[in-house]
Formats: C-alpha cells, structure tokens, sequence
C-alpha cells in the first residue's frame, strides 16, 4: 500500500464527528482539487507493495488500536482509498481477524469517482463521499456511489454561489439532500466563522446538514489530527 500518515484522533468532518478513530491516511490521488488540504498525498512517494511493508502497516495500526481499546472505528483516507481496494480488503480482513473481540468500523472518506467493487463493498461500514464540484478545479463528474444506506454527500462550500452549484449536482445526481451535507471550506476557526452564517441559512432552507472541521478549529491546520 502507499501510506501517508497513520494516527489516532476525533473524527472533525461528517455523520461520525466527534468520533475517537484510527486515520490511516492513503497516499495517491487521481483529482487534484485546489482547496485541497493534504496535497502532500499527490506527491509521488516510496511505494512498496511487499507482504513486508503491508505487514509493517498492519502492525503500527494494531499498536494504536491497542494503546486505545475503547476505539471500535478505522477511517481509510487519503488522498483516494479506492485507488488501493484490493490491498485495503487484505488489511481489512487481518485486522478484523487479529481483533475478534472488538467490534471495528471501517469508514472511507472518498471523493466517489471510483466504483467500489464488491469484495470491497461488503467489508465497508459506511462512505464519506465528497463530490467535487467546478470549484474545485476538476471536471464535472457523476458520484458511483449511490449506496444512500451506506453514503454521505459532503459538499464543500465557501458561499453563495458555492452552495447554488451544490444544489445543482444534488438534482443533477438525484442524491437524497436527507444523506448530504455542506462543509464549510477552511483550514482556521476564523474562516469557518465568518463564511458559516451564510451557509447556516442556506442549510435550514434547503434541507441540508450543516460540517464545520471539529479538528482545524481543536488543533488547526496540521497533519496527524
């Protein structure tokens, strides 16, 4: 696998915030948004695909889930996780194997360009998707995640004209506005408070869930958060 960054924090964003979780932060992206806030994870890196490196993986993620017992939730991240299914459903089977015990969650935090495959699928709890709209820099596209059982829409959105384009892809993509969000674009407290009230209206007006970044307001802007 090619790994970013590996840590245990709170869940900031989507239906799970507040969460204690184990982030395992994947390296590789096939979007290259320009609001992005880890564009460390585009660089090409050390990519070692041995039974050697995924065990050394596996291994720093089951000392964290030891070190933290009362975590029960794995979030696979990135960069784009579902570039990398076929290594995450071997990590996925070893971890739940190696703790039976414990009841372990696996969230992807996903941009939803990529299908997810079956055997991937049926490992998967749920989906933080966060379709990417022209202000993002990248092309139109159609999430293929349509799973609304599992799914979440989080659509990030700095202001008006941000939120009329978000509107606009949540009927264009017939996504249930009940399974979306608008999260609030900003890496400080400061940003999110005064773009917030705008989008706070917006939200109780059209049915759509309010995110503010818990982590960048707790710690700020900072990898391993």
């Amino acid at each position: 696998m090619v790994i970013s960054e590996i840590f245990h924090s709170l869940q900031g964003e989507g239906p799970t915030v507040g969460t204690p979780c184990v982030f395992v932060r994947l390296g590789m992206c096939n979007l290259k948004c320009n609001f992005c806030d880890t564009p460390y994870t585009w660089k090409e890196g050390e990519e070692d695909y041995s039974d050697e490196a995924n065990e050394r993986i596996m291994e720093a993620v089951s000392n964290i889930l030891d070190e933290f017992p009362h975590t029960h939730t794995i979030v696979w991240t990135g960069g784009e996780p579902m570039m990398q299914q076929r290594d995450l459903v071997a990590a996925i089977d070893y971890l739940n194997q190696r703790f039976t015990s414990r009841v372990v969650e696996h969230e992807v935090e996903t941009n939803g360009t990529i299908l997810a495959q079956p055997e991937f699928d049926r490992r998967i709890t749920r989906y933080n998707c966060s379709p990417k709209t022209a202000m993002s820099g990248n092309s139109k596209y159609t999430v293929k995640l349509k799973n609304f059982e599992k799914t979440t829409y989080k659509f990030v959105v700095g202001n008006e004209e941000h939120c009329s384009e978000a509107l606009g892809e949540i009927e264009r993509q017939k996504l249930p506005r009940g399974r979306c969000m608008f999260m609030v674009l900003g890496t400080t407290a400061k940003e999110m408070q005064e773009r917030s009230p705008v989008i706070a209206e917006i939200c109780k007006k059209e049915g759509i869930r309010l995110c503010i970044r818990m982590q960048c307001i707790i710690w700020g802007a900072k990898r391993g958060v």
